[in-house]
């Protein structure tokens, strides 16, 4: 029986002999080097994990604390809350609208634990939690401090009233003149900071902590070490005031010290992001990464014992260096047969990859010169290739029929039946006198005008993201803002009005220069929250979105006719949204009636700049 021929060998033992032949004569020589580097290698990786989990962790509690502070900002600023503490004192109603306002900031946030108003006095005059009324703050550090700097953060306290740990944000609030008429505090729940540390794991035995600048801890994953200091502190930082504040009022009367003095001189005080390592009696060696916070004096750190990764490294390097050191030297000869038979193919599949890469499905073809795993390799790459090609033109296809958008949420699975409430601003652009022009005109003429007015206005929507959600005859619906999150989606949707006014302009003189009639449009627009998603059933899904936001901005374009001049109405969210776009012009146009509205909406028109 005549030997079998290299092309049928298995692919399995050409890679295995052309591999090991090649890498055998360099690692031999640099074994040990190569292992020294690698644990180096994996070592400097390990810290620099650590690190960037404890600073992805400190900047989500700076984000925290700064959205905080934007809140209590907005809502000092409120004019509601400006009159209420203005007022001497406010009537019932006054007082059960603010209890409303302050109750919807509580239960919009569900880090915030309170919120309560302070008079010039410091007496608690409205709060979403009844024990604060009527009780005097004038003593509390986030009071005195909101006065003298005009707003305040303080430490992780805990509260007298509700014994419960948390973070006061505190801001003054300015009457009409500019004098100071109260101050208004938000209460951060301590166990959102908490959760958001103690959840850190790192391997199987990692764990994350969060301490103060005098290295106390606020939060661990092991729990049990709460309230313990890494160093012992000293009698004067001990006698602080806010120390009574922040840990007697829990119970806890001492600090225990966990004495770890390297940890602690490491982090305690950072101002930048580093590692360390120590040693724990009962875990053995440990290496920490530490990011500082930006906005709080605190420091973020995740531990995780030496051992977890550099042990099964070690063992694995050495165990692969006899192994390949014992194989090689057998098979070494038996690679140059072989090599040939393997480099032609696989030079043959990397080009035809490349060509796939590129979008060249036609030179994206091998030769099939083998029965082996080469050849199955060969054509399954060619059935592959082929696949895609039609993949790709289907791909194309169903493109045309659906918004971009969309045909890649459904592709990715992401869109089922149903729907989620988004906040969205809805277009609604319509040609004046459509029914009219389409008497006038054959259904070829109608079918030209339309593809393109629409192709125009398409062109005019695409480089602000909105997504066209529907076609309607002459109507055109856009949506910013779903099915893909965005910012701004106000001065998105202004922006694509007024370029689609624009397009429309040098639309009209092409059409007058063919001695065509000129296109009237007026468009709609209103931001709110609707219901976007797929309706229909499961054999048949249409992606839209459904709420009185979308009934608003249809009634506000239909309203553009009694308002020749402004041939772009929008809802009073969209004008005060873009009141500091420098490239647009609103102008209020006060209360009108909509129909099929029982109150009135406040409208403004919208030109270019």
């Amino acid at each position: 029986m005549p030997p079998p021929r290299p092309s049928s060998w298995p692919i399995a033992l050409k890679l295995s002999l052309a591999f090991l032949a090649a890498a055998l004569v360099p690692m031999g020589l640099t074994a040990a080097y190569n292992l020294q580097q690698s644990l180096a290698s994996v070592r400097r990786t390990a810290h620099l994990n650590l690190e960037l989990v404890a600073g992805t962790t400190a900047a989500r509690l700076d984000q925290l604390v700064t959205d905080t502070r934007r809140t209590v900002a907005q809502v000092s600023a409120d004019a509601e809350v400006v009159t209420f503490l203005s007022a001497a004192p406010p009537d019932a109603a006054a007082r059960a609208s603010m209890q409303r306002a302050l109750d919807n900031v509580v239960h919009s946030n569900p880090d915030v634990f309170s919120v309560f108003l302070l008079d010039k006095a410091g007496t608690c005059v409205a709060s979403t939690n009844p024990e604060n009324l009527g009780r005097d703050y004038a003593f509390r550090g986030y009071y005195r401090e909101a006065l003298a700097h005009g707003a305040s953060v303080s430490e992780l306290l805990t509260g007298s009233t509700t014994a419960r740990p948390g973070v006061f944000f505190s801001q003054v609030v300015h009457g009409g003149g500019g004098e100071v008429v109260g101050v208004l505090v938000l209460k951060l729940q301590g166990e959102s900071l908490m959760e958001m540390v103690g959840s850190l794991r790192l391997g199987e035995q990692g764990r994350g902590f969060l301490i103060d600048e005098y290295g106390v801890i606020l939060s661990h994953t092991q729990r049990e070490l709460l309230f313990h200091s890494l160093t012992a502190l000293s009698p004067e930082v001990l006698r602080l005031p806010v120390f009574d504040r922040r840990f007697s009022s829990v119970g806890i009367d001492t600090i225990q010290s966990l004495g770890l003095d390297t940890l602690g001189r490491a982090m305690i005080g950072a101002t930048a992001s580093g590692h360390t390592g120590y040693t724990d009696t009962t875990r053995g060696a440990l290496i920490v990464g530490f990011a500082p916070m930006k906005t709080r004096p605190w420091t973020v750190g995740v531990e995780m014992p030496d051992a977890e990764f550099s042990a099964p490294l070690v063992s694995l390097a050495r165990g692969t260096l006899v192994s390949v050191l014992g194989v090689g030297l057998a098979v070494t000869v038996l690679a140059l047969l072989v090599a040939r038979s393997i480099v032609r193919p696989l030079l043959e599949l990397t080009r035809a990859a490349r060509a796939l890469e590129q979008g060249a499905f036609g030179a994206a073809r091998v030769s099939v010169h083998s029965e082996d795993e080469v050849g199955s390799l060969a054509r399954a790459f060619n059935t592959m290739a082929a696949g895609l090609a039609e993949r790709e033109r289907e791909r194309d296809i169903f493109g045309r029929v659906v918004s971009p958008e969309v045909r890649e949420k459904l592709l990715g699975g992401e869109l089922r039946l149903g729907g989620e409430t988004r906040r969205v601003a809805v277009l609604f652009s319509d040609i004046r006198g459509f029914s009219s022009l389409a008497e006038r005109m054959d259904p070829q003429g109608v079918v030209a005008l339309l593809n393109e007015y629409l192709t125009e206005m398409a062109e005019a929507v695409r480089p602000h993201q909105g997504y066209i959600n529907n076609f309607i005859g002459d109507a055109i619906v856009v949506v910013f803002g779903a099915p893909i999150d965005q910012t701004g989606i106000e001065q998105r949707a202004a922006r694509a009005a007024v370029a689609m006014q624009e397009r429309l302009v040098a639309l009209n003189a092409r059409r007058l220069a063919r001695g065509d009639f000129p296109i009237v449009t007026g468009i709609g627009i209103c931001a709110g929250e609707v219901v976007a998603g797929q309706i229909g059933s499961p054999e048949r899904l249409l992606y839209t979105v459904i709420g009185d936001t979308v009934n608003v901005a249809a009634r506000l374009e239909a309203l553009t006719k009694d308002y020749p001049e402004h041939s772009i109405l929008v809802s009073r969210s969209v004008a005060e949204a873009l009141r500091d776009a420098p490239d647009l012009r609103v102008e209020h146009l006060g209360l009108v009636p909509l129909k099929g509205r029982a109150e009135p909406v406040d409208i403004s028109g919208v030109h270019g700049a």
